[in-house]
């Protein structure tokens, strides 16, 4: 039976979101070898539209309960610099997604039925493409988000904080020069125990750095505290501005704070 309706009818009946679409589908079911809605999705902004919009960060999300990720897809288009182009109630159904539409960031709750967040990430860490994951996690689900970050997720968002704020942080996330792809993270790259927020591509020492600057110390008085020489300390304070995409240490301790990697 051939499929008569338009690529935008199709998409829809699918779950799927067009780029000039606000509304959202609760649940989806997708079909990978679909070309229609593929190559809809897919497919490059109209000239004038990439000159309007040359930072869209396009999203697929995933979160079991529809009323809470509805509203999170809700808040990102009110935020501005997001696209949606997809979302789901299950890991598998995210998974296919990730893999037909290629989108700049997977927002993938932690927790969900048939595959997980974290059974996602190791999925794409061993087949790829290569899209980076942030997991959204409630406070309760610690040791899940750990094992996400193992696995290669790019970092987590605490799930119960107010959705302005979430797309703040994630916004500010994937600006970040070291926003990578599950199979382009090492699963043996140093993490801060637990601590909320936490990117994996961050050292402890340079964590220590970062959090003892955001306390009023220039470099001289890091080096006295951790009781390493100088230079040492210039080289980790070297590497949180270039991992954080910043030129100054006091600009790296604001948008640590606005990560939640420090208080």
């Amino acid at each position: 039976m051939v499929d008569d309706r338009r690529p935008s009818d199709a998409a829809a009946g699918l779950g799927l979101r067009r780029p000039d679409e606000t509304r959202t589908i609760t649940m989806l079911h997708l079909k990978p070898d679909d070309p229609a809605t593929v190559s809809d999705l897919r497919r490059p902004w109209p000239t004038g539209m990439a000159a309007a919009r040359p930072r869209t960060i396009r999203l697929v999300v995933a979160d079991d309960h529809p009323l809470y990720r509805e509203g999170i897809i809700r808040a990102l288009d009110a935020h501005g610099g997001f696209l949606v182009i997809g979302e789901a109630g299950d890991g598998a159904t995210a998974l296919s997604l990730i893999r037909s539409l290629e989108p700049t960031v997977a927002l993938l709750d932690v927790r969900m039925p048939i595959l997980d967040g974290v059974d996602v990430i190791t999925a794409l860490s061993l087949h790829g493409p290569d899209v980076p994951v942030i997991l959204l996690s409630a406070f309760s689900d610690r040791q899940l988000v750990a094992s996400g970050l193992e696995a290669g997720a790019a970092a987590y968002i605490d799930k119960t904080e107010d959705r302005d704020a979430i797309c703040l942080q994630l916004a500010t996330i994937a600006a970040s020069p070291s926003l990578l792809a599950p199979r382009q993270l090492r699963p043996t790259d140093p993490m801060a125990g637990g601590h909320e927020h936490w990117m994996p591509r961050l050292t402890r020492q340079e964590h220590q750095v970062l959090q003892l600057a955001g306390k009023g110390m220039d470099k001289v008085e890091i080096a006295q505290t951790l009781g390493v020489a100088e230079s040492e300390i210039r080289r980790r304070a070297s590497e949180v501005l270039r991992k954080l995409d910043v030129d100054s240490l006091d600009t790296a301790v604001a948008r640590g704070r606005t990560l939640r990697l420090i208080r």
